[in-house]
C-alpha cells in the first residue's frame, strides 16, 4: 500500500519579502482544489503541487510569474524559493 499525500505550497512577495504559504492534502483531489485556491488568489504570485511518496516526491503542477525551486529539507519539509538569477557574459 502506497502512502501518498500532497504539499499544496502558494508564493509571493508582501511587505515583510518572499512568503511560502503551506497547504496540506491526502487526496489529489482536495490538493487540486487548494491549488485553484492559490491560482486564483491575486496576492500569491504562484503555487506548486507536490505529490510525496514514502520514498520520492515529484512536483505535478505549477505556475507562477518567476523561476523558483522546490526545496526539500533534511527534516522533510518542503518550501519554495526564488532561483538564482543566471548571468550570461
Amino acid at each position: 500500500m502506497t502512502n501518498t499525500t500532497y504539499r499544496i505550497i502558494g508564493y509571493g512577495h508582501a511587505n515583510h519579502g518572499f512568503f511560502n504559504q503551506f497547504h496540506f492534502s491526502s487526496t489529489l483531489k482536495g490538493a487540486e482544489e487548494d491549488y485553484q485556491q492559490l491560482l486564483e488568489d491575486p496576492e500569491m504570485d504562484g503555487a506548486v503541487v507536490i505529490q510525496v511518496n514514502h520514498e520520492d516526491w515529484r512536483v505535478l503542477n505549477e505556475f507562477g510569474s518567476y523561476p523558483v525551486s522546490v526545496v526539500y529539507s533534511a527534516l522533510g519539509t518542503f518550501k519554495v524559493q526564488k532561483a538564482p538569477k543566471y548571468v550570461f557574459a
